[in-house]
């Protein structure tokens, strides 16, 4: 499959869960089908459907929680996030991919470089 072809294939996964989400097909403070669920039912590799899900997250419809599942936190997607809020995601992924690459992130300082 060409990267193309993955890329919108999560994209499309990720249009028709928000319009479930949107149509009430999954509620607000429900859970979503687990990954495994989602795999199946759209014939796809994990990584699409964590693709998928990070789509959903990043418009502030989805909240997971390791061993618990995937809320659905809002129908529609929030305004932008503010700064600090938008940082603070971006350090939660970073921090993600050196757990996953198998390092630890260097200690950071409140002092701006």
């Amino acid at each position: 499959m060409t990267e193309s072809a993955a890329s919108s294939k999560y994209q499309a996964i990720a249009n028709d869960l928000r319009a479930k989400i949107a149509t009430g097909v999954f509620e607000v403070d429900g859970l979503l089908p687990t990954k495994a669920e989602l795999m199946a039912q759209y014939s796809v590799a994990l990584n699409t459907v964590d693709r998928a899900l990070d789509v959903l997250r990043d418009l502030g419809l989805i909240e997971s929680h390791q061993g618990v599942g995937t809320f659905v936190r809002a129908k529609e997607p929030a305004q932008e996030a503010d700064l600090q809020t938008r940082v603070q995601r971006l350090e939660t992924q970073v921090a993600k991919l050196f757990e996953l690459a198998g390092h630890q992130p260097a200690p950071q300082s409140d002092e701006p470089q």
